[in-house]
């Protein structure tokens, strides 16, 4: 591990969160006095798009974040101007994903019918009292930036192992593995065989999960190995160090309009995406997916 992930990884975490929400899509939440809701959802993803989303939350008390298997969260989704602010368009959970990440994380998924502006009313049970109930403006993109579910994938040439041999210089992994690095996404778009690709910085990443993901990945791809392909994407090119500092990114990064990371894509035997996943993930929830990814079928979301 690189003293900058050393460092990013001793960051706070309320301090990642608190960066995911500002780099994210500028939802802004209306919640309780601090000592009437000690328990404050924060919502951490970047940007939505119609259809089919995955919402991570984090949840801070007293500004500290929770860490908390046994907490779930309620989510009402509701569209603005829809003439009915007390019927909501549909109903979630979010439950804990948090295993093996440096924060507790709550996922829960919703489908979002048209673009334009949403409210998301969260209920997150309070140790002491009744739930407190808060509310969070939500801006769906009718186009988004990062290809969405459904989306063809970008035929991107990342590096390979045929490109540079010396894998150090492909990843900055401590622990790399050759297979995450045979093929461009290209490549795996033309063997119209389902892959997964992970876009991260496991020794830059600003976020503190790309190294725990990337133990993700590789667990799942010894499950799935001949089933499914992996690719692993760094963020920066080779000086790591050096492209970080100048916040220079390798070129798939743009063409899949990444301005965060990391990011997980599951992409069918058609290329077509079937699941995005933004930050971080765990393996209870990315399996199941895998599984239906693996046998064709369509991705549906874990029972909450």
């Amino acid at each position: 591990m690189t003293p900058l992930d050393t460092r990013a990884a001793r960051l706070s975490a309320a301090l990642i969160l608190l960066a995911l929400l500002l780099a994210g899509c500028g939802q802004q939440a209306s919640a309780p006095p601090a000592a009437a809701s000690p328990l404050v959802p924060v919502l951490a993803v970047s940007e939505l798009a119609p259809g089919p989303n995955r919402i991570a939350l984090g949840v801070l008390k007293d500004g500290t974040p929770l860490n908390d298997p046994e907490l779930s969260i309620g989510m009402r989704f509701f569209t603005v101007g829809s003439g009915n602010a007390s019927t909501p368009d549909s109903e979630a959970t979010a439950v804990y994903r948090g295993e093996g990440l440096p924060f507790g994380l709550y996922v829960g998924y919703a489908t979002f019918s048209r673009p334009g502006a949403w409210v998301v009313e969260l209920t997150v049970p309070q140790p002491d009292g009744q739930p407190a109930v808060s509310r969070m403006r939500l801006d769906v993109l009718a186009e988004p930036k990062v290809p969405a579910v459904g989306a063809p994938a970008v035929p991107s040439r990342n590096l390979t192992v045929h490109d540079e041999a010396d894998l150090s210089k492909i990843s900055s992994d401590a622990k790399p593995d050759p297979d995450l690095y045979q093929l461009t996404i290209a490549d795996a778009i033309a063997a119209r065989k389902p892959f997964v690709v992970a876009f991260s910085t496991p020794g830059y990443c600003q976020t503190a999960v790309c190294a725990p993901n990337m133990l993700v990945v590789k667990k799942l791809k010894e499950q799935y190995k001949g089933q499914v392909n992996f690719i692993h994407v760094e963020v920066y090119p080779y000086p790591y160090g050096e492209s970080f500092q100048a916040q220079r990114r390798v070129p798939p990064m743009d063409e899949w309009g990444l301005r965060t990371e990391p990011w997980t894509f599951l992409v069918d035997a058609a290329g077509v995406i079937q699941a995005r996943y933004e930050g971080g993930i765990t393996f209870a929830e990315m399996e199941p997916a895998l599984e239906q990814l693996a046998a064709g079928q369509p991705i549906t979301p874990p029972a909450q």
